[in-house]
């Protein structure tokens, strides 16, 4: 089985593949229809579904009163058909479908509301992949009547591109792409479970029960909460925990040594506790799959905040007793939806593989990172210092020439080129880049007197607003010397105002009173670096990724991942 489940993820992740939307994926439909019907799920939902125009989709969740995961799902206004109020499809697990739908139906108290599971009304096929947009183009000329009601909605189950046609059920429904639904053999439903898992989505009922883990356990917050919108049922605690703590297990990817063959290792099931060699317990076993995108074996598991620092090295025991190495990264393994969020995805594995060692790896990433976006700054940046960690020097400056296209006012970019023309015994060369970096970093933009005046109205709108916080934070800290915010408030400030010694106390010892604030690691790192202490930069800013990942707090754990490459290559 594991050979034809294989043969069909790689045509789903090279192509596209169609599942009848009953078969392997299961998938149910929740109508949610009345005069109130948007109103009703604003306020039970997390997103925010008063945002949503006809014909348009979002990831959202239901939680408890405990911030609890009851279930998560994509949400569709339907197109306008002549209906007299806006009409939702919520599509999940159909399993899942009677408990969502009486949890909701305990909260319709007068409203005009009505909760359908019309699962069985459609039939349907779920089309993934690069050429999924393709295939779904061509319904009509492969065998859907142009007369057939029905909708087409943008939905990713996989993390490639997808789309869901569904049409009323006993209606001719025929896709230009292979269409497998019950397979003798299982391979179906084994290829659409892997490539949930390469995907990142935990299953309600597998991976976690209804109701059994807080919705940050789970790493669907970002995906599925509006921080914008009003209040939801479970909003309180999720926002108590964000702000005030982290929470004991988190859900992250497990990627383990490649296999000669294609047989998965002996996982323990989902809800095992996940042990080390000593017995010690480290998390929770989720799902576990044959990855066709990292080419050996992956798991979900929720680890605990020891350990859920991407790049941490775990020995695990398996169900059949044996340990075998694993390395802990973030979620999703896999996703090309987005371009953008593809090459960032392949930058953040490129940086593992730096870690690690295996530059070669890293820098294929990096490039293909660039191919799909080729403004991505930060992937030039890691390519140009690996290459020139490995003595690849005038392949590194290309680099930063090409970078310096895309970030022209950037200093940095001048110094890189400094030290590599220096490495090449271009002494004159080097000279001219490093008095360029200098003019960028002090003498404001390259370009026309209007741009250099409004630049430096900003800054001098910047300093004048730093000049009051001083005083505003040397008040506080006469009242309180420990105050965190205050701390990091006159740090930030005297940077601003680029007295860049007197900084960094402030800074270090906001870190020292607030152990879990991982925004001051990253401004404490920052200011480090550009006062030359490298090495004390690289601690800070390793002690900021754990304390980042403890938090999931992933805009700067991914900021001081990056750092850390740039500085561990210099």
């Amino acid at each position: 089985m594991s050979s034809a489940a294989l043969d069909l993820c790689r045509r789903a992740r090279t192509s596209a593949l169609a599942w009848d939307w009953n078969g392997a994926p299961a998938l149910g439909a929740l109508l949610v229809a009345g005069r109130d019907a948007g109103a009703f799920l604003q306020a039970q939902l997390t997103s925010d579904v008063a945002a949503l125009a006809p014909g348009a989709g979002q990831l959202s969740a239901r939680l408890d009163r405990k911030g609890a995961l009851v279930a998560w799902f994509s949400l569709h206004r339907l197109p306008e058909q002549g209906q007299p109020f806006a009409t939702y499809l919520a599509l999940l697990p159909g399993a899942e479908i009677s408990g969502l739908l009486a949890d909701l139906e305990r909260f319709v108290i007068g409203e005009d509301v009505l909760l359908e599971d019309v699962t069985g009304d459609f039939a349907g096929a779920v089309v993934q992949g690069p050429g999924a947009a393709a295939a779904i183009a061509g319904l009509d000329e492969f065998g859907v009547r142009a007369e057939a009601a029905g909708w087409t909605i943008a939905r990713s189950f996989t993390g490639d591109p997808g789309y869901l046609r569904l049409v009323p059920r006993g209606t001719p429904l025929a896709v230009p792409v292979p269409l497998i639904g019950s397979d003798p053999h299982e391979a179906a439903g084994t290829a659409w479970h892997w490539l949930r898992v390469e995907a990142g989505w935990p299953l309600v009922g597998t991976d976690l029960a209804p109701g059994g883990r807080v919705l940050p356990q789970t790493g669907l917050e970002d995906r599925t909460v509006s921080t914008t919108k009003g209040c939801y049922l479970g909003q309180e605690v999720v926002a108590r925990i964000r702000t005030y703590g982290s929470v004991p297990e988190a859900l992250r990817g497990l990627v383990f040594a490649e296999l000669p063959g294609d047989a998965l290792p002996a996982f323990p099931v989902p809800g095992h506790a996940l042990g080390d060699a000593e017995g010690r317990k480290l998390g929770t076993w989720a799902s576990s799959a044959l990855s066709v995108v990292w080419q050996r074996p992956v798991a979900l598991a929720y680890v605990d905040r020891a350990r859920r620092t991407p790049g941490t090295m775990l020995t695990v025991t398996l169900a059949d007793g044996t340990t075998t190495p694993a390395e802990v990264v973030l979620l999703p393994l896999h996703d090309s939806t987005d371009a953008a969020e593809r090459a960032r995805r392949l930058h953040e594995r490129a940086v593992h593989l730096f870690s690690r060692g295996e530059d070669g790896r890293a820098v294929a990433l990096l490039e293909e990172a660039i191919a799909l976006d080729p403004a991505f700054a930060e992937a030039y940046e890691a390519l140009g210092v690996i290459l020139g960690r490995g003595e690849r020097f005038h392949q590194a400056i290309d680099i930063f020439k090409r970078l310096q296209e895309i970030a022209p006012d950037e200093p940095m970019v001048h110094t890189n080129l400094s030290l590599y023309y220096m490495k090449i015994g271009d002494k004159d060369e080097a000279e001219r880049q490093q008095a360029a970096a200098t003019m960028k970093r002090f003498a404001g933009l390259d370009g026309d007197k209007a741009a250099r005046e409004h630049a430096e109205a900003e800054t001098a709108a910047r300093r004048a607003d730093a000049d009051r916080k001083l005083g505003m934070f040397a008040e506080v800290l006469q009242i309180d010397p420990d105050d965190p915010l205050a701390l990091m408030g006159l740090g930030n400030a005297l940077v601003t105002l680029e007295r860049l010694e007197e900084a960094e106390p402030h800074l270090a010892r906001a870190c020292a009173v607030q152990k879990d604030n991982s925004a001051a690691f990253a401004a404490w790192g920052k200011l480090l670096e550009r006062l030359g202490r490298t090495d004390e930069a690289r601690a800070v800013f390793t002690a900021g990724v754990q304390v980042a990942s403890r938090k999931g707090d992933l805009m700067p754990l991914r900021e001081m991942e990056h750092r850390l490459l740039v500085l561990r290559a210099g």
